[in-house]
């Protein structure tokens, strides 16, 4: 185990390293910022230890976006986004049959890493890091009352806060009317959803989630490209591009 902790250590340090490095070179002088709104569509559970019979739920998602890049290929995406995480528990004789259904509202806010390759109208991209969760609200519903079935988490209450970890991939395609982007993300919290006290009938409780969105974004600034001096007079003439936002690379 110590083995795996040392390699993992090095393979970050050696990561971080070349990445700075490689970072100095292709600053963005301005900084590339584009902010604008997201909607997607997720399949939703919560994981317990021991196991449950469960199926997830599907719910919808709507937020806001900011990406912020001081260097080419590197910046930062944040997020501030409503999202509904729950499961259904079903019969463990017959998956057929609802018997327990509980959901959590949250504010789910995202600080995540964002690495693109791709040049003028087209970049692909992945997006890494931690997630904070806000518990807005819950709602549950004991649809069918089985008695050899009957768990105590059913009363217990939910965490205010958990932290997760996201992470995801996508396509964003920029043109003269904004920024269009596609992302496939999956997110998991590390911490327990139930509050757990004490021994009860589960160990561990933590939400799982994947889905598709969209985002719309608007270039706020350094996306224009910067004009290049005439040999002649020194005057800045302007370069013009097919998409009318990005040619700077």
């Amino acid at each position: 185990m110590h083995l795996i902790y040392k390699t993992f250590l090095v393979i970050t340090t050696v990561l971080l390293l070349s990445t700075s490095t490689f970072a100095q070179k292709n600053i963005l002088k301005p900084a590339r910022i584009s902010a604008g709104i997201k909607g997607g569509y997720y399949s939703t559970s919560i994981g317990f230890f021991p196991a449950i019979s469960t199926k997830p739920q599907t719910a919808p998602s709507f937020g806001v976006v900011m990406k912020y890049h001081a260097e080419k290929f590197f910046g930062a995406q944040l997020e501030v986004n409503y999202n509904g995480i729950g499961w259904t528990e079903v019969n463990r004789f017959d998956i057929t049959q609802d018997i327990y259904t509980r959901k959590f509202e949250y504010v789910q806010i995202p600080f995540l890493s964002h690495i693109y390759v791709g040049k003028k109208n087209l970049q692909f991209f992945i997006t890494l890091g931690p997630q904070f969760d806000i518990l807005l609200n819950e709602s549950k519903e004991i649809i069918t009352d089985i008695n050899d079935q009957s768990y105590d988490y059913y009363d217990r209450p939910p965490s205010p806060f958990t932290i997760s970890l996201a992470g995801g991939a996508g396509l964003n395609f920029i043109t003269k009317y904004g920024h269009f982007q596609v992302e496939g993300r999956f997110a998991a919290s590390m911490m327990n959803v139930l509050e757990n006290e004490g021994r009860t009938s589960t160990d561990r409780s933590s939400s799982v989630l994947g889905g598709i969105s969209f985002s719309y974004l608007i270039p706020i600034s350094g996306w224009k490209e910067k004009p290049k001096k005439d040999n002649n007079s020194g005057e800045g003439i302007e370069q013009p591009n097919e998409s009318g936002w990005e040619n700077r690379d």
